[in-house]
């Protein structure tokens, strides 16, 4: 793992629709609960867009990293090379497993990203992997894909390498085996240049394996010579080595994006902080969508909306579950950098603001937020500590911020230095050792709720069975579950079995059977799925192959 690059790192790309603009009342105090609503200033807008097959794939390749390990009621040492690390992003599958990734500087032409996982909350790390690539490379992030233990991510590459204009997918269909992640890129520098700092969402329930979720950036085309503007990046619908990048040029003048999809139907947002030349200020801009294909191989953009009345709002991050969408941000309302939220119950139809954290004596910066149905917790940075705060109402109002890191002062500030997941887990840059390493503790403040899981196919007479299982720590309700059974030697066979079972207490296992008598030869193909709109992950799937002889189903695998 000698140095392989030199440069700086700018790329990105986004996706559709924005927000509101309100007026905002100055509140100071640590303990905020306060609504008000927010106005909304709609844009009719139309994306641009371009067409590139991917540049090339790259290997992983193991890392040979040590750590330092902790107990996880005390800060937890991640990582412990003389050289900087910092940029840590993580996320959590529902089985527990993490993944991390952060900026490692090998020296001052070389950085890489190490790919790393732990399946004891964090209190070890596997050594992972991580991909050469041309130039340096920094400040990575993840999304859980929303099934089984996929996960997405992406990074941002040099800024010289093609002109700044690499977009870069990071992808993994079980965290815990390092031999399946891949990287692949697209070399945009045909099209675009300079990319700033990317997001990404991740999604699985377009029923295409290779389409990831939605990338957004920040980034400059030559034509029409729009600067900063919006970009959005995601998967051909019907090719899987080709992508797309959706721009609009008319909102240049933009810095930094997070961007966020519902996995309850698929709708996605991706906000900007904003320079609005009109007015002089940073507003925040809010794109809206749908990941569905819109019949031309394209997500569907819905309208845009601005964010933002006299204050400077910036470095925003958003979360969504069940058309609950929640918008983090700086802003200097009062004077001193407040953290805010905006907040919508609605999908965004009716907005309404109420303050995080405000002290009058120090700003609070660089927020991070995840949420789980109505409940949230962010976090935040103060005079060098890292603070947590929770909402229960769907960010209306929060509690009194907590320290989070157990040496005082010693958090590196800065955007994207820390992160969260859904199981509480947060990873922060630390200097107590007198450079940068990454730290993890866990603040807690995870509802509980059902894990759904199915068994293995079970094959009999005339019939194909499968469990579900819940190993969650909340009952589930109204799980729905479907067994399909295709194939035969002429595919006639089509048996699909739908069952709607009421309650799965915890820890309950229930059998599900196809439906109908099946007859025939040859083989088989199934397929099953369970839905709980509770459950973490709402729906879980399963395949499988078999063969039929006349009513005798076997060879299931």
């Amino acid at each position: 793992m000698k140095g392989r690059k030199n440069g700086i790192y700018l790329w990105a790309v986004v996706l559709g629709l924005l927000l509101i603009a309100p007026s905002i009342t100055a509140i100071r105090t640590e303990q905020t609960s306060y609504g008000q609503s927010v106005p909304l200033v709609h844009r009719q807008v139309a994306s641009q867009k371009d067409h590139l097959t991917i540049s090339d794939r790259k290997t992983a390749l193991p890392c040979s990293q040590g750590q330092h390990t902790g107990t996880l009621d005390t800060d937890v040492q991640v990582t412990n090379a003389a050289e900087t690390e910092n940029n840590p992003a993580i996320v959590a599958d529902p089985f527990g497993d993490l993944l991390l990734a952060y900026t490692y500087y090998e020296d001052v032409t070389s950085t890489y990203i190490p790919w790393r996982f732990s399946t004891d909350n964090g209190h070890s790390f596997d050594p992972g992997a991580y991909f050469t690539i041309v130039g340096t490379e920094s400040h990575p992030k993840i999304d859980y894909r929303g099934s089984g233990k996929q996960c997405v991510g992406t990074l941002q590459g040099d800024s010289v390498e093609g002109n700044g204009a690499i977009q870069y997918l990071f992808n993994c269909s079980n965290i815990t085996d390092t031999a399946g992640y891949n990287l692949i890129y697209w070399d945009w520098s045909g099209h675009y240049s300079d990319r700033l700092i990317p997001d990404i969402a991740g999604y699985d329930g377009l029923g295409i394996s290779w389409w990831y979720g939605i990338t957004a950036c920040v980034g400059t085309r030559g034509s029409p010579g729009s600067v900063n503007m919006p970009i959005f990046n995601y998967m051909d619908y019907n090719v899987s080595t080709t992508g797309w990048s959706n721009y609009f040029s008319e909102f240049s003048g933009c810095q930094n994006t997070a961007v966020d999809i519902d996995q309850t139907n698929g709708y996605f947002y991706a906000v900007f902080d904003y320079l609005n030349a009109s007015k002089g200020d940073w507003d925040l801009l809010l794109f809206t969508g749908d990941c569905h294909n819109d019949g031309s191989g394209n997500p569907i953009f819905f309208n845009a909306t601005i964010l933002g009345g006299t204050e400077n709002t910036t470095n925003p991050t958003i979360v969504v579950q069940n058309n609950k969408v929640m918008i983090l941000a700086q802003s200097d309302v009062a004077g001193t950098q407040d953290i805010v939220c905006y907040y919508s119950s609605d999908a965004g139809v009716t907005w309404q603001m109420s303050v995080v954290a405000g002290a009058t004596d120090a700003d609070e910066t660089s927020p991070t937020i995840v949420t789980y149905r109505t409940d949230a917790t962010a976090t935040f940075m103060k005079d060098g500590n890292l603070y947590a705060a929770y909402t229960q109402d769907g960010g209306a109002t929060w509690s009194a911020s907590t320290q989070v890191n157990d040496v005082n002062g010693m958090v590196q500030p800065g955007y994207r230095n820390s992160d969260i997941t859904s199981g509480g887990t947060v990873v922060w840059t630390d200097l107590r050792n007198g450079n940068a390493d990454i730290y993890l503790d866990n603040v807690g403040g995870v509802p509980i709720h059902p894990i759904l899981t199915l068994g293995m196919f079970k094959g009999g007479l005339g019939k194909v069975s499968i469990t579900v299982k819940n190993n969650g720590d909340e009952d589930a309700t109204n799980v729905n579950v479907t067994l399909g059974v295709t194939g035969g030697l002429i595919g006639r066979i089509n048996n699909q079995g739908i069952e709607l079972i009421p309650t799965i207490a915890i820890g309950q296992e229930v059998t599900v059977a196809s439906g109908g008598f099946i007859f025939g030869l040859g083989k088989l193909t199934l397929s099953a799925s369970a839905t709980c709109t509770e459950a973490i992950p709402q729906t879980v799937t399963s395949s499988g192959t078999g063969k039929i002889l006349l009513v005798f189903i076997t060879g299931i695998k």
